[in-house]
C-alpha cells in the first residue's frame, strides 16, 4: 500500500483516475491532455501521472494525433460487464414503477424462434384481469411490442411471420408499413382492441450497446383509460424506462 492515497477505505488515486476516464468518455471524441485537463480542472503536470498508467495498461490508448481515446482493454471490460447483465433482471423494478405510477400492467417482452413472447409483467391492481402470462406469445401484426419488434429487428427474422399475419388478419402491406413507419419516427407503438376489445397497449424498445433490439417494454391496458397518444403521460414514461434501460445496457441513441 506504500505511497497509495488513502482515504475512507478506499484508494483516493483509483477514485479520482475514474472520474478522468468518466469525463473522456462522456466527451465520445479523441482528446488533448489539454481539453482533458479543462473538463476535469486539474493540472496537466499531475494528469500525465494518470494518463500515461492508463496508456500503458491499455484502458486508454492515443491516436495518430496524440490525442486520447479509450482503449481496447476497457472496452473489452465493459463489455464482459455487458454479458452477465439480464434484462429480465434489470427491467423487474422498472416494471413494478411503471404499474405503480400509471396503475397499468407492464410487461417485458422478448424475441424467439415463433416469435415474441411475454418473459415478465407486473399487473396493475384493477378489477380486470388481463391475462397476460409468462411464455405466451405475442402477434408481430397486432400487439404494441410485435410492431416495436417489426419495425427495429431485421427483416430475415420477422418477414415470414409477418406476412402469415397479414393475410390472416387481411391487412395490406401498405396499411401495417404506416403503422411501422410511425413506431420509427416516435419510437413508441400503440394499438387499440386489436386483440381484446376494450383492451389497448402501447410498447417501446430497449436496446443494447450495439443498438440491438434485444426486448420491448409494454404498457397494457383499458381502452378507456390507458392514453396512447404521442404526448400523454403514459407514453413519456414508458419511452423514458425504455431509454433508462437501454443506457444500462451501454446503448448511446436517442427515441
Amino acid at each position: 500500500m506504500d505511497g497509495e492515497e488513502v482515504k475512507s477505505k478506499g484508494i483516493q488515486s483509483i477514485e479520482v483516475g475514474m472520474d478522468i476516464l468518466k469525463k473522456i468518455a462522456e466527451r465520445n471524441k479523441p482528446l488533448s491532455i489539454t481539453e482533458i485537463a479543462i473538463i476535469c480542472d486539474t493540472s496537466k503536470s499531475k494528469l500525465h501521472r494518470y494518463l500515461t498508467s492508463f496508456v500503458k495498461t491499455g484502458i486508454l490508448e492515443k491516436d495518430q494525433n496524440g490525442k486520447y481515446i479509450l482503449g481496447t482493454e476497457l472496452v473489452m471490460l465493459g463489455f464482459k460487464a455487458s454479458q452477465k447483465l439480464n434484462i429480465i433482471d434489470i427491467a423487474a423494478p422498472h416494471l413494478i414503477d411503471i404499474k405503480d405510477t400509471l396503475n397499468e400492467t407492464a410487461a417485458l417482452t422478448i424475441w424467439g424462434e415463433s416469435g415474441p413472447f411475454f418473459v415478465s409483467w407486473e399487473e396493475a391492481n384493477g378489477p380486470i384481469n388481463i391475462g397476460i402470462k409468462v411464455g405466451s406469445r405475442v402477434s408481430v401484426t397486432q400487439s404494441a411490442s410485435g410492431r416495436v419488434f417489426a419495425a427495429f429487428l431485421n427483416k430475415e427474422a420477422t418477414e415470414e411471420k409477418i406476412n402469415k399475419e397479414l393475410n390472416k388478419y387481411h391487412l395490406s402491406q401498405d396499411q401495417f408499413q404506416e403503422a411501422i413507419s410511425f413506431v420509427k419516427k416516435n419510437g413508441y407503438s400503440f394499438v387499440n382492441s386489436t386483440i381484446i376489445q376494450g383492451i389497448s397497449a402501447i410498447a417501446s424498445p430497449i436496446f443494447n450497446r450495439s443498438s440491438n433490439l434485444v426486448a420491448v417494454l409494454t404498457v397494457v391496458g383499458l381502452e378507456n383509460s390507458l392514453d396512447t397518444s404521442e404526448h400523454s403521460k403514459a407514453v413519456h414514461i414508458l419511452k423514458e424506462k425504455s431509454v433508462m434501460l437501454s443506457r444500462l445496457l451501454g446503448w448511446n441513441g436517442d427515441l
